[in-house]
């Protein structure tokens, strides 16, 4: 069962826009493999107003740090750019 975090990361991408690496609770954690990138539809006629965005970024990965177990992570890009980790798969 996942673990829900939705703590503020710092995230560094490769060239092509792909996460390669996060950096929470002060452990950068490093990608393994290839982050897959996932669209979830927002019900933006359930808020009030117009919406600003559509879909919700997501890219689900798996990452390690240092040379400790990897884990299945889902991070989350917001409007403004900004990254939220938003859960731990285990």
């Amino acid at each position: 069962m996942p673990q829900i975090i939705d703590a503020p990361v710092d995230v560094e991408l490769t060239s092509e826009g792909d996460p390669r690496a996060f950096v929470w609770n002060r452990f950068e954690h490093t990608v393994i493999g290839q982050p897959q990138a996932v669209f979830k539809r927002t019900s933006w006629w359930e808020n009030a107003g117009s919406p600003t965005r559509i879909d919700t970024e997501l890219w689900r990965l798996d990452a390690s740090r240092g040379g400790e177990e990897q884990h299945r992570y889902d991070l989350r890009r917001g409007a403004d750019g900004a990254w939220t980790l938003a859960l731990d798969w285990g």
